[in-house]
């Protein structure tokens, strides 16, 4: 039997802690970001320009946050970059307060620059406080904050709205928030050795580009970069085109449920496979999931059952590599480095969204398919590097 102060116990109390409070932010997340411009066009009435706009803007917020939050993530460490974050997102919550497109625009900004920073903490601490023979598990579980979080907290969201509207829906978001945010205060140990020592913040920002400019760091983005394109793309687009087919919205809703679940299972597989055998082999089935999604979609966006078909395959694929990112993160870069080098990543993640989205946008009016024969060219591009980045980290990552 273990004692509760053993060191196995100790061992698994950081992480515990972590999946905990991710689980929750994970809930308080989706209500905000499933409701938040029907909040503003529904409920106040705005033009869905002005929603456009104030979503545009917290998209921008973090970019910004994930330069400067990565170079906070390794100088004041793991937890206090993740508690910033979330103590960010307990003042973005109040946006559901606010009437003023202004007044939201503001909060909108730092419900943006909470999802960088508590993003940044929460990854980084992860690498830190699991062994590598775990870390695509522990992956896996931390990334269910997302998906089963959303699972869970958009069905109590919308119950909320319909009985109560926005006047129960935002005391309860902004709630939520702050039992995370005093959870992970209390209840996460810092966690010891090189990642907690106290650097001066301008001096890791001063060093950023030196980290960023390394060969593996650069393999690393382009390897983040190139796939997000597509889901950036399909997670736009897919919902639209099934809308566009059927005219209901129980039809998207089937293929969120169906997409999700899916997401869930694949991000434990590939999680599990990158502990056993290595990152190399799931890296490379993933990446070719995404393009046998792409080229699906290429060839049946105008069939509803391409559309479920291969969007779910597509979002399958994308959520693993997710989860493999870690994993990459975790084996080939310094712990003195690691923070950077996952805002990077993050800043990366941002701008193939932003761009893909309106690329995507614009190249569906011309051809159904020809947005995701782009993202097939892409991400052959991608398995070629990820083919030559396993070559020269060597066996670690096998």
């Amino acid at each position: 039997m273990i004692s509760h102060d053993s060191p196995e116990t100790r061992n698994r109390r950081p992480i515990t802690m972590l999946l905990i409070v991710q689980l929750l932010n994970g809930m308080a997340v989706a209500a905000k970001m499933n409701f938040f411009l029907i909040y503003v066009t529904d409920e106040l009435g705005f033009a869905t320009v002005v929603a456009a706009g104030l979503v545009s803007l917290g998209q921008a917020a973090g970019i910004l946050a994930s330069v400067l939050g990565g170079s906070l993530n390794d100088a004041l460490g793991r937890k206090w970059t993740l508690v910033a974050g979330l103590g960010c997102f307990v003042i973005g919550g109040l946006a559901f307060f606010a009437r003023s497109p202004w007044i939201i625009g503001v909060l909108w900004f730092v419900n943006g620059t909470a999802m960088t920073l508590g993003s940044l903490g929460a990854q980084g601490y992860l690498i830190a406080a699991t062994s590598g023979a775990s870390v695509g598990v522990i992956s896996a579980l931390y990334h269910w904050g997302f998906t089963l979080g959303g699972a869970l907290g958009s069905p109590v969201a919308g119950y909320v709205l319909d009985s109560g509207g926005y006047s129960s829906f935002a005391p309860l978001v902004v709630g939520l928030a702050a039992v995370t945010f005093v959870l992970a205060i209390l209840l996460m140990p810092r966690l010891g050795g090189k990642q907690s020592q106290h650097v001066p913040w301008t001096k890791t920002l001063a060093g950023y580009l030196s980290v960023v400019r390394q060969p593996t760091v650069i393999r690393l983005g382009l390897l983040r970069f190139l796939p997000t394109c597509y889901y950036g793309m399909a997670v736009v687009l897919i919902p639209l085109l099934i809308h566009a087919e059927t005219g209901t919205k129980s039809s998207v809703a089937a293929y969120a449920t169906a997409n999700l679940i899916l997401a869930t299972l694949s991000q434990l597989v590939a999680g599990r496979a990158a502990d056993r055998i290595g990152a190399r082999i799931p890296m490379l089935v993933a990446l070719g999931g995404v393009v046998v999604a792409a080229l699906g979609l290429t060839l049946f966006a105008g069939e509803l059952w391409g559309l479920y078909v291969f969007g779910i395959l597509g979002g399958a694929a994308a959520w693993s590599l997710s989860t493999l990112m870690l994993v990459l993160v975790s084996g080939a870069t310094s712990p003195d480095r690691q923070g950077r080098v996952l805002g990077a990543l993050i800043l990366l993640w941002n701008v193939a969204m932003i761009t893909s989205a309106m690329v995507g946008g614009a190249l569906v009016e011309v051809r159904l398919g020809l947005p995701f024969a782009v993202a097939v060219v892409l991400n052959l591009v991608a398995i070629a590097i990820a083919v030559s980045f396993f070559q020269r980290e060597g066996a670690g990552l096998q």
